[in-house]
C-alpha cells in the first residue's frame, strides 16, 4: 500500500509540475524573460548572505544577540536546504538554463525560493516592528512580492520544478517562523 501511495505521489507531483511550468510560461510569455533574469538575482545566495551578514553585523554592533542569531537563520536556511538537495538527489529540469548554470546542485528544494523567503521576510518583519504605521506594512508586503517573485521566475527561467519552489518556500517560512516565534529579534 505504500509503494502504491508513494508511486501515485509521484505522478501528481509530475503532472503538477508540468502544468504549472507550462501556465507560467503561457502567462508570462517571452517579453518577460529580461524582467524575471533579473528578479532572480535577489535570490543568489551571495545576495541573501550579504544582508544576513549586514543583519548579524547591526546585531553585534547594537550587541542585540537575537538579531545576530536572526541573521544567522539566513546562511542556516541554506545549508539545511544543501543537505536537503544532497539528500534527495533530484534532478533539474532538463532545460538550457538549467544546463548552463555554473554551479551544479541538485533541485529540492529551490535555495533561492528558501533563501528569498527567510531573508525578505526577516527584513519585512523588522520593517513592520521599526517602521510607523501602515509603511511597515507596506515593506512587509513589498518583501512577500520579491520572494514571491523570486519563486516564480526559478519556474520561468527552467531552474526548478514548482514543487522544488514551494518546497524551499515552506522550508524559508518555518526558518522564519522559528525566529520570529523563538529568536524574537527586535520583539
Amino acid at each position: 500500500m505504500l509503494i502504491y501511495t508513494l508511486i501515485v505521489m509521484k505522478e501528481f507531483i509530475r503532472r503538477f509540475d508540468k502544468v504549472v511550468t507550462e501556465k507560467t510560461a503561457t502567462v508570462f510569455g517571452p517579453e518577460s524573460h529580461w524582467f524575471f533574469r533579473i528578479a532572480t538575482h535577489f535570490g543568489d545566495p551571495i545576495v541573501v548572505c550579504i544582508v544576513a551578514l549586514v543583519v548579524i553585523t547591526r546585531g553585534f554592533m547594537n550587541e542585540d544577540i537575537a538579531l545576530m542569531y536572526a541573521g544567522t537563520a539566513i546562511p542556516v536556511t541554506l545549508l539545511v536546504g544543501l543537505l536537503l538537495k544532497m539528500l534527495f538527489e533530484r534532478a533539474r529540469p532538463m532545460t538550457d538554463y538549467a544546463s548552463g548554470m555554473w554551479l551544479k546542485t541538485f533541485s529540492f528544494p529551490s535555495g533561492h525560493s528558501s533563501g528569498s523567503t527567510i531573508t525578505y521576510g526577516l527584513l519585512g518583519y523588522m520593517a513592520l516592528i521599526v517602521l510607523p504605521g501602515p509603511l511597515g506594512a507596506a515593506v512587509l508586503g513589498s518583501c512577500f512580492v520579491v520572494a514571491s517573485v523570486i519563486g516564480i521566475s526559478r519556474v520561468y527561467l527552467g531552474a526548478h520544478f514548482p514543487s522544488d519552489v514551494i518546497a524551499g518556500w515552506l522550508l524559508g517560512l518555518v526558518s522564519l517562523l522559528a525566529v520570529i516565534l523563538v529568536v524574537r529579534p527586535l520583539g
